[in-house]
């Protein structure tokens, strides 16, 4: 076996050492290959919720396995090892992450050639529940409705879930692959398709990272409205959600109310900015549209409506009785677990995680503003739902505060499009922490990797359900409201 060099081994040392301090979190775990092909793993890592450092060694061997230290690093490692051949030693669960039993194990997208992989056989193995009356109740990976394919696996006596497994990457896209060689100013279109309801915040995330890789001032005028184009996606996705959750307990009024809700902010963006889901809004230097100062007033007028109308009908929803008994002490996520897993976004808040990107790690507009941040420590469906409630009017403010000090200007500055660069850009999409990290050479594309929300909060919906009935699973799952395809990048 091919020994790792010392420089590997001191890298990857000080990476592990750095993920025991107290104050850190881990973000993300990737690989990629330089222009000789040689291997490299990145680890990146926040540090007192303030810095993002990145530390990145070659790799020739085997290296140690960073998830004895914290959990959180178990499917970013498995993912390193499907899609780059590292070998990380000590993982307590080297199955296949990725790649399905039609898959040779020896074949990895990210450095050979899959244009003609062979068929393989094989059978992964679901942890077994032993035990008198264990039952095992498999669901999906084809659901019904419209959504994507996952697979639970629940291990249950009588209606009690004693254990879930899930298992997910039946549709992956290969997106970071398709990255290479993508010239820059074409990247957006591949972000944008990531996941379709948080599509805006993968484009502003790309561009800030193409932009910070250049060291382009993007026009204040384009901050803002990037930043009205962030909250509105945030507002849409918080009030879907709450109403998604009414419609899974069977309490239908407030489902149709927020689906009307939720299409009026769409038909205002399609009005105002001629998309609906702010598609092709976010470019490298800024943005596509602009607002008149009399289309200012009325987009607002809409936005401040139905936010008002949404808070109404979260006081019904909160108020009823029968919502509360299904809420209330629901797939609880307690903070230690939430903590070892590094979960993100409004999970982690309901939780009593104090981690927001707006306040973290700020960019663009958001370094002009303060941006509350609603915390509940009990982790359940109820917490979670409170959290994007809270949210919603947030976001209604933050939008509303941006229109009336729109600054004046231009909207879009030039790129250049030649050069060698690389950067990061962390947004805070509707799920959490969403971050793109570039390699830019002559204008075009070599390595683009994303760390998406749902990536890093799947793991943690399994063990929110012990002890929960079958029957209130797709009312946990809900509330964690993770993207298949966000995951499937």
């Amino acid at each position: 076996m091919t020994q790792t060099s010392p420089r590997s081994e001191a890298v990857v040392s000080r990476a592990l050492d750095l993920l025991r301090a107290a104050n850190t979190r881990l973000v993300s775990i990737f690989g990629s290959t330089d222009d000789n092909r040689v291997a490299y793993v990145h680890y990146l890592i926040d540090v007192s919720s303030r810095e993002y450092r990145m530390l990145s060694s070659p790799v020739t061997g085997p290296i140690p396995s960073a998830t004895p230290i914290t959990p959180a690093a178990a499917w970013y490692e498995r993912e390193l090892h499907d899609q780059y051949g590292i070998e990380c030693v000590g993982h307590p669960d080297p199955r296949p992450l990725l790649l399905h039993e039609n898959w040779p194990e020896t074949v990895h997208p990210m450095i050979d050639d899959v244009s003609n992989v062979p068929q393989a056989e094989g059978q992964y193995r679901f942890l077994r529940v032993q035990g008198d009356g264990v039952c095992e109740v498999p669901v999906g990976p084809i659901h019904a409705g419209i959504i994507e394919p996952g697979h639970f696996r629940f291990s249950v006596i009588g209606d009690t879930v004693l254990h879930l497994e899930l298992r997910h990457f039946y549709t992956h896209k290969g997106t970071e692959k398709l990255f290479e060689n993508t010239p820059v100013m074409d990247g957006v279109m591949i972000a944008e398709s990531v996941s379709g309801d948080n599509c805006f915040s993968h484009a502003v995330a790309y561009c800030q990272a193409i932009e910070n890789a250049f060291a382009i001032s993007v026009p204040p005028r384009a901050q803002a409205i990037r930043l009205i184009g962030l909250e509105l996606e945030r507002m849409i996705a918080h009030i879907a959600d709450v109403g998604a959750l009414c419609g899974d307990v069977a309490f239908s009024v407030p489902a149709t109310y927020t689906a009307r809700l939720k299409e009026s902010l769409l038909q205002a963006s399609s009005r105002f900015f001629g998309t609906r889901f702010w598609r092709g809004i976010a470019v490298p230097g800024g943005v596509t549209r602009d607002l008149s100062s009399a289309e200012t007033g009325e987009f607002g007028g809409i936005v401040m409506a139905a936010a008002r109308d949404f808070a109404q009908m979260a006081r019904l929803i909160l108020n009823t009785s029968s919502v509360q008994n299904r809420f209330e002490s629901t797939g609880i996520l307690t903070a230690e677990i939430a903590k070892q897993l590094a979960i993100v976004g409004p999970v982690a808040r309901a939780s009593g995680i104090r981690l927001d990107v707006r306040c973290d790690h700020t960019s663009g507009r958001y370094r002009d503003i303060n941006v509350d941040m609603p915390l509940y420590k009990y982790g359940d469906v109820l917490a979670r739902a409170r959290v994007r409630i809270d949210e919603t009017a947030i976001s209604m403010r933050l939008i509303n505060e941006t229109l009336k000090a729109l600054p004046a200007g231009s909207v879009l500055v030039p790129v250049p499009l030649s050069g060698s660069a690389e950067a990061l850009s962390a947004v805070e999409s509707p799920r959490g922490e969403l971050l793109y990290w570039v390699r830019i050479r002559d204008g075009k594309i070599t390595r683009c990797h994303i760390k998406s929300p749902s990536f890093q909060n799947w793991p943690a919906l399994p063990l929110a359900m012990p002890g929960n009935i079958i029957a209130d699973f797709p009312l946990i799952n809900k509330s964690f409201n993770l993207s298949y395809s966000g995951c499937d990048r």
